[in-house]
């Protein structure tokens, strides 16, 4: 790595300080099982899972990846995701990576072509974790998820543009477009919202994951906090251009939602079917949305990369997918 973006630099400097002085408060969830061995493992990753007790025949799973400066075991602290999976009986796959990877941060290394393309890397990783759950659960394959914060926002697309055919649907939190970054240099730029194209030239990069693929792509939820001080807020814009011209429709608003007084906006198809959605949520900054209210269904815990903002990010993208009434 040439040289460190500024902005990385502060904001990790920010969360080591407020974890110095235990300002953030650490309550873990239930433990998550490593699994060892579930591949020849190209991208160098570790595969951590919650699955709950006497999971039902052709369950869900999902995919969630943790951000820099995070474990698996953190973002499922934090995220509430196993907590739903337990409660709505679905299977969770935690990827994660390693200062090893990722000497500054322990970040998925999203920016590296050899990290960005189908059948290498980290993609070809996660999807080595897929199969082997897929060979000792019993999982409905149409009903498999992705979504991350961060980082974990990054993979997220990534894996969407690469292997379009096996997630339903998705959703980045707090990330920037399919490779924005093709390079270390290129992440502050990304971050900032400097890198711009047309629409139908970040749809071009997303279908660059998957040249061949003529099928149907997965659904996205795109969400960012409007305060975010590392990702620009402008990069949920961005992304909406890459779906929208991704999946063929023409990036207008068609309606909204509301959902815990927030107003997502929805993005649909000729026939009414919603394809994209996106959340903007006013007071959050780098971080999964929580909602920590005692008159509220448990969503998560306050920690790094997490703010109660009155809404369950988890409880919503789960209703995205279809996994969540």
């Amino acid at each position: 790595m040439d040289r460190v973006p500024k902005a990385w630099t502060i904001f990790v400097a920010t969360l080591l300080f407020a974890s110095g002085l235990g300002l953030v408060p650490r309550v873990q969830a239930a433990q998550l099982a490593e699994i060892q061995a579930f591949g020849s493992n190209p991208g160098n990753l570790k595969m951590f899972v919650f699955v709950p007790e006497a999971l039902p025949p052709n369950s869900p799973l999902v995919v969630v990846a943790h951000g820099c400066m995070q474990t698996a075991q953190e973002i499922a602290d934090i995220s509430g995701w196993s907590e739903l999976a337990e409660a709505q009986r679905f299977a969770i796959i935690y990827p994660q990576t390693s200062r090893e990877n990722d000497s500054f941060a322990g970040c998925f290394r999203t920016w590296l072509p050899e990290h960005q393309e189908r059948d290498r890397g980290e993609p070809l990783s996660v999807v080595q974790m897929l199969q082997w759950m897929f060979s000792h659960h019993s999982l409905d394959p149409r009903k498999v998820f992705i979504t991350g914060m961060s980082s974990g926002g990054h993979l997220t697309n990534v894996m969407l543009a690469t292997y379009p055919e096996l997630f339903a649907a998705g959703a980045p939190q707090s990330s920037f477009p399919y490779k924005c970054a093709l390079s270390f240099a290129d992440v502050d730029p990304c971050c900032r919202g400097l890198v711009t194209h047309t629409r139908e030239e970040w749809g071009d990069l997303a279908r660059s994951g998957n040249p061949q693929y003529q099928g149907t792509r997965p659904r996205v939820s795109i969400w960012h906090g409007m305060e975010d001080p590392l990702l620009q807020v402008v990069n949920l814009d961005y992304q909406l251009e890459q779906w929208t011209s991704a999946l063929g429709i023409d990036g207008m608003a068609d309606d909204f939602k509301l959902a815990d007084g927030y107003a997502g906006i929805l993005y649909e198809d000729a026939s009414g079917t919603a394809l994209v959605e996106t959340f903007k949520i006013p007071r959050l900054g780098h971080a999964v949305a929580l909602d920590l209210r005692a008159s509220s269904p448990k969503c998560g815990q306050a920690g790094p990369y997490s703010a109660d903002v009155h809404i369950c990010a988890a409880t919503w993208i789960a209703r995205w997918f279809g996994i969540v009434r």
